[in-house]
């Protein structure tokens, strides 16, 4: 196999084995917040989709990055790409390395970021060639969002451990299974300064479509010992610096996903028995009832225009899936049950059953069900909780004390 050929093979394994976001998921959400809020991200999401996006990072002078947003200043020490790659490969154990990609610091991706660089490369440590990449970026993140644990109840994973050190930054190493593949291991190690500063590693048992090894070569404490060696900032001088210092995360306002939770659970109906209960990464909390097991998830939005507006859109025929439902009440409010599947307009299967009421004042309250114990075992069949009893939570009164 030619090298163009194992690399391709290489970057498609990877992308195609990256954790997908579940389609009705983002439906759900996005028929919750309205047209105008579509385009907005939850802040928190922010530290999230740069762990997620780490391999296409690491490749950000093929494909591309984020885009530049402020003016670079000049590097203080440029390196070239194979000094770059060199740097890396010095710092991992005893092995073999290919090359297969490296960008030159400083130069800028095919979107003229000159923020990130970073290289892939397979590495044999005599127990079989795996993947690994770096990516060393300047962002725009404090470690609260530059370094962050993936969504364990979204994602499958071993386990996931951060720790902040006394100058305030971050470290996480992460280690992810596979939604699609029992087999497959990637492993993510990112440290980040309150400067914005970022190094990020990952590692696979193997290529990701074809894993080869039970674990990827480097085990948690090299992972920690590579992502804070010093020798990283001879890359980080190659790098221009950003004229703007990271600004700390603004919570996004209303109650946190432990209150909501808090609140969701005294109006299940008798005999539900919750579990699974996740408040870190959102409102998520399993159900049992009747034999069924579900998924459900809560979004409080608190009264005021962008609430008025979501109700004038919830209102319209083309917010809603085909199967969607509104009821206009004497109150002034309205509300949509609807049940969908993967995408927006699917119907078949069913996996997504939802409740929302909008007042009059902005104030909603939504209730969302997918069948299944977490966010990425969705399956066809009957949910624990009916339309009818997830319309009875959302409408509940105890929401507007």
């Amino acid at each position: 196999m030619s090298f163009e050929d194992e690399f391709a093979q290489a970057l498609r394994g990877a992308v195609a084995l990256a954790p997908e976001p579940a389609l009705h998921t983002l439906a759900g959400a996005a028929e919750r917040r309205g047209r105008r809020r579509r385009s907005q991200r939850r802040a928190l999401a922010v530290g999230g989709l740069a762990a997620v996006l780490v391999v296409a990072v690491s490749l950000t002078t093929l494909v591309g990055g984020s885009h530049a947003v402020h003016p670079a200043t000049e590097p203080v020490r440029p390196m070239t790409a194979e000094e770059s790659i060199d740097l890396f490969t010095s710092l991992l154990p005893p092995g073999k390395a290919r090359v297969l990609a490296a960008g030159t610091p400083g130069e800028g991706a095919t979107n003229g970021d000159r923020y990130q660089t970073g290289g892939t490369l397979l590495f044999d440590d005599g127990k079989g060639e795996s993947l690994i990449s770096y990516a060393v970026s300047r962002t725009e993140l404090t470690p609260e969002a530059g370094a962050v644990c993936m969504d364990g109840f979204s994602e499958p994973q071993e386990s996931c451990e951060r720790t902040v050190a006394t100058d305030g930054s971050a470290l996480v190493v992460d280690k992810l299974k596979d939604r699609n593949s029992d087999s497959h291991r990637e492993w993510r190690a990112t440290w980040a300064a309150p400067d914005g500063r970022q190094v990020a590693i990952t590692e696979h048992n193997g290529q990701p479509a074809t894993p080869n090894r039970e674990s990827p070569p480097l085990d948690a404490e090299q992972l920690r010992a590579l992502v804070t060696a010093p020798a990283w900032e001879r890359l980080f001088d190659a790098l221009p610096a950003r004229e703007n210092a990271p600004k700390p995360l603004t919570p996004e306002p209303g109650p946190k996903a432990e209150e909501l939770l808090a609140a969701l659970v005294p109006l299940l109906p008798p005999g539900a028995v919750p579990s699974g209960q996740d408040g870190r990464n959102g409102p998520h909390l399993t159900v049992t009832y009747e034999g069924r097991t579900s998924m459900l998830s809560v979004c409080v939005t608190a009264p005021g225009v962008r609430g008025i507006e979501d109700k004038e859109y919830a209102e319209t025929e083309g917010s809603g899936g085909p199967l969607a439902v509104r009821e206009r009440r004497p109150d002034g409010s309205t509300v949509v049950t609807d049940m969908g599947g993967n995408g927006k307009t699917a119907v078949d299967p069913i996996l997504r059953w939802s409740a929302a009421v909008h007042y009059a004042d902005g104030r909603a309250v939504a209730i969302d069900e997918w069948n299944g114990e977490n966010g990425y075992t969705f399956r066809p069949g009957t949910p624990a909780l009916s339309l009818d009893q997830l319309k009875a939570i959302a409408t509940a009164p105890a929401w507007r004390h």
